[in-house]
């Protein structure tokens, strides 16, 4: 069994060090460069039962752990620098196991040019947590929720739904989109598409002011894993689209009658539009002649 201290300074090694690093793994706290004369922060954590299964490869959520927060830096038009780790094992977590984590975390980091420069480390008889806190920099504006207009056309990054099938533990995050999008003036509000498109878009609409929006059900970009699970049942492919949640693109809404340059990081599908916000409030599903409405469903942890 690993003592602490010794297992700390293992990781030191792990991860190494990078330029701009001035005071790393194995002290009270550590000291780092900051790139941008804006720091931008952010913290989420992954829970064995809620996040991922038991039996999932840790390697696979160590990269979810990392790049949910990195998906956050992107929907704030940020780059990544630097990530601090704390670890939560279980008494009985093999040591393959554990190794099989850090992989994955450190991968995940240098797939997205961060470095991990400190945390801490416990155990308990609970299930494995493993939170990040994700520091990054802004190389221009900082992208926001509040600042859809009625008119604005929807896009997002990526495909939608299959989350539940699996791929909540595979998507990257769209950092060099999001960088891209801050610097584009026709793009006004944007979220990362965590909880599900519907919840996440009327988060959007309620901080720009009370807003709504309409989709129209052809646009929606349904995943290929949502279509396989759905079994021919198109209804149930666009409700997973809809609400799944953990698709992890970017949603933004974007100046009506204004095109995004050509060249950079977005799709074709990207850019066209799958909707628009509408001054009454509301979610609105149209289908030809057929106009809908939608509560705001997606997952949202119980509280009491």
């Amino acid at each position: 069994m690993a003592a602490e201290r010794a297992f700390t300074a293992s990781l030191a090694r792990f991860f190494g060090g990078a330029r701009g690093v001035r005071v790393g793994i194995g002290d009270d706290a550590a000291v780092v460069h900051n790139r941008g004369a804006s720091s931008v922060v952010c913290c989420d954590p992954v829970v064995e039962g809620v996040h991922f299964g038991a039996s999932d490869d840790a390697a696979l959520v160590g990269r979810k752990a990392v790049n949910r927060n990195l998906a956050d830096l992107a929907a704030m038009g940020a780059s990544a620098d630097w990530l601090v780790v704390s670890l939560v094992l279980p008494a009985a977590l093999a040591a393959r196991r554990r190794t099989r984590l850090l992989h994955g975390i450190r991968a995940a980091a240098r797939a997205g040019g961060a470095v991990v420069v400190g945390g801490d480390v416990a155990v308990h008889d609970g299930p494995l947590i493993v939170t990040v806190t994700a520091i990054g920099h802004l190389p221009g504006r900082a992208l926001r929720r509040n600042a859809a207009r009625v008119g604005d056309t929807l896009h997002v990054s990526g495909s939608l739904g299959g989350s539940r099938a699996g791929s909540h533990l595979r998507f990257r995050p769209p950092l060099a989109v999001g960088r891209w999008l801050a610097a584009q003036s026709a793009v006004h509000a944007a979220i990362d598409v965590s909880d599900g498109l519907l919840l996440d878009l009327a988060t959007v609409l309620a901080a720009s002011g009370g807003l709504g929006a309409e989709l129209d059900a052809s646009a929606v970009p349904i995943t290929a894993t949502a279509r396989r699970a759905a079994r021919g049942d198109s209804a149930a492919a666009l409700r997973a689209a809809l609400t799944d949640g953990e698709d992890h693109v970017l949603l933004w809404t974007q100046a009506r009658g204004r095109r995004l340059p050509p060249g950079g990081p977005l799709s074709a599908r990207a850019r066209r539009s799958l909707g628009r916000v509408v001054a009454a409030p509301g979610l609105w599903l149209v289908d030809g002649a057929s106009r809908v409405r939608l509560a705001a469903e997606g997952w949202q942890h119980a509280l009491r």
